[in-house]
């Protein structure tokens, strides 16, 4: 199927050819709907495995730091990509941990920002109280203390689903304690000012100071951490490529404005990244210099 305003994954990475010497080098990705298809139940999703080899050939190359950086919990995010190596940080950036190579991805210790600890026992409440108001067997609750989120892609009507969720949400949070955030046949719940993607990513650049950045996602939220990007390049502190990754008609055109490329699918993004690790091993290559200008 074609996709209005993707490229090839040749292109994408055409983009990035020029600077592929550059050290430290900072690879960055999302999870669902960026290198694992969007699929009806939330726990099956499993990355492309041309992806999951790319991602562990990067985070061997001298130099170059793979991160995930994703809504699940790190745990989960870890259980499933399981490429050591590799940072997660989960809950968009509330988790974060280090797997070693070679260490089992149930090792994962994982440190949580415990700024909001006091809204966790509140989303417990609200993810046992909302599916037992609603008794539909397609809400999926997916639990991420100081969050929870509420799925409902198996719905036979999405637009009800998403008004019946709403409605529940508000009648057992009246007072709002919890932010209320959309998503694809989903409604997540933030405590206020919790850390997001654009947070997490902001953070990332001011300790690692990368002078390579490749950022990919697909959603609202990876398009946030886009916009973040951009300053830094354009003020010269770094040079990046942000990828969009087509997932719905109704989001990925917002998302695609704010890349510098749109990738159209997870099994393109896999092949983008078995490139750049091809890419990014040859200019690491004994004999080769590195360096931060280009």
């Amino acid at each position: 199927m074609t996709v209005p305003g993707a490229v090839s994954w040749r292109a994408a990475l055409a983009l990035a050819a020029p600077d592929l010497r550059r050290r430290p080098c900072l690879v960055i990705t999302d999870f669902d709907g960026t290198i694992s298809r969007i699929g009806l139940d939330p726990w099956g999703a499993r990355p492309e495995p041309l992806a999951q080899r790319a991602l562990r050939r990067l985070a061997a190359t001298p130099g170059v730091e793979v991160v995930l950086l994703s809504g699940r919990t790190a745990p989960d995010l870890a259980g499933r990509v399981r490429v050591g190596g590799a940072t997660y940080l989960g809950n968009h950036g509330l988790e974060h941990g280090f797997l070693p190579r070679g260490a089992r991805a149930e090792s994962l210790v994982v440190v949580a920002d415990p700024t909001h600890d006091g809204f966790s026992a509140d989303a417990e409440r609200l993810a046992m109280e909302v599916p037992a108001a609603i008794g539909e067997p397609w809400l999926i609750v997916e639990r991420k203390p100081p969050a929870v989120t509420f799925w409902f892609r198996t719905a036979p009507d999405i637009a009800a689903a998403a008004r019946q969720v709403r409605a529940v949400v508000d009648r057992l949070d009246p007072n709002e304690r919890f932010e209320r955030f959309p998503l694809r046949r989903a409604l997540e719940l933030r405590p206020p000012g919790a850390t997001a993607k654009r947070d997490a990513f902001a953070t990332l650049l001011r300790e690692r100071r990368p002078a390579l950045v490749v950022l990919i996602g697909d959603d609202r939220s990876d398009a946030e951490a886009f916009a973040v990007l951009r300053v830094a390049r354009d003020a010269r502190d770094l040079t990046g490529l942000a990828v969009a990754v087509h997932t719905h008609p109704d989001v990925s055109p917002a998302v695609a404005a704010e890349a510098d490329a749109m990738l159209a699918s997870p099994r393109e993004t896999a092949r983008f990244l078995s490139g750049l690790a091809r890419g990014l091993a040859r200019a690491a290559a004994p004999g080769r210099r590195p360096g931060r200008s280009g």
